[in-house]
Formats: structure tokens, sequence, C-alpha cells
């Protein structure tokens, strides 16, 4: 019944988070021949970093008797991180850092006490209106999203118990194109 032993940093925190926008659109060129060719298209571009999230390292098993299997080990080492190059299948922590509490005890790792990898992303939209009418048009669009394909980290395994704690085994979306047509009125 002690609050404070699950007080800790909220799913959703991210200490940085940076984004980058630009638009450039053409100009209306004088020549017709210029002007049906290359009037209307705007390039979009966001680039995206945000901070690791926070990680719950749990035992994955029930030390404490309590019936749950989401209790915190022991930290042991004062520094628990290994490899924070966050490349495919790296071991982002140290399993030596953590050990399981004593049976039918709490360990000291407080709540969503450690980081993930940070993530970044780079992505385009590239669109143009056609003027059919004056009250239509028909507009085209491409968009790619993690548009250089860079290999974006997912969070590693926290459970102690699992042969993969600690290594990162997963990632975010590969690049994605999508295109669009739609005709307004």
């Amino acid at each position: 019944n002690d609050r404070d032993f699950d007080h800790g940093n909220c799913v959703a925190d991210r200490r940085q988070l940076v984004n980058f926008t630009a638009v450039a659109s053409t100009p209306e060129f004088a020549n017709s021949t210029l002007r049906m060719l290359g009037t209307g298209w705007r390039l979009a571009g966001i680039y995206r970093f945000s901070s690791g999230s926070p990680l719950n390292i749990t035992d994955g098993v029930d030390r404490a008797l309590t019936g749950t299997n989401n209790q915190r080990p022991n930290q042991i080492l004062a520094d628990t991180y290994k490899d924070k190059s966050a490349r495919p299948l790296t071991q982002w922590f140290d399993p030596a850092g953590f050990a399981q509490q004593a049976l039918g005890t709490y360990g000291n790792v407080a709540y969503n006490a450690f980081r993930g990898p940070s993530t970044s992303s780079f992505d385009l939209a590239l669109s143009r209106n056609l003027n059919i009418h004056e009250a239509q048009r028909l507009e085209v669009r491409a968009e790619a999203f993690n548009v250089t394909n860079s290999f974006r980290p997912g969070n590693p395994a926290t459970a102690i118990n699992s042969n993969t704690f600690g290594q990162i085994r997963s990632s975010l979306d590969p690049r994605i194109l999508q295109f669009a047509l739609r005709y307004v009125f």
C-alpha cells in the first residue's frame, strides 16, 4: 500500500522532441509551356527527433509472492546500459546489471526508470494542384515516410527472465510510400 513505490515517469514522456518543417513552392512561370509543367508544385519536408521512451524493467515472474508477474528486480550495477549504438541486435541493457530480488520481497528498481533508444525520421511530400475550372481542381500527391529507409530501433525486451532481455530485436516502420489523387469540386 505504498503509493510512492510505483511513482515514476509517464509512459508517453519524451524529454527531447525536435521537429523541423519546410515547404517550398514553384513560382508561376511566364512561359506557357513551363507554366503548364512547372507551376503549382509544392515540396514539404519534416524531420523529427525524439528521445527514448521510459522503460519498466521487470522480473517476469512473481518473486514477491503476490500473484502478479510485473514486479521489478534489484539493480546491482550503477550503469546498466551496455551498447547505446542502437543497431539491430545490440545489447542495450547489461543483463549483469540486474538480479532477481529475494522471494517475498520487492526489488529496488523504480517504475519506468530507464530509457529506450531515441528515434528520428525524415518524411517528404510532393504535391500539385491542377485547376480544371473555377470551382474544380485535381490534386496529385506523393508522400514518403522514413525517406532514407533508416533503421529506427524499437525498445529492447524488459523482462530479465527473457532470453532476449535488453536486446534490440525490433524496429519502427521502414520506408513507406503513398500516392493520392483527389478531385475537389
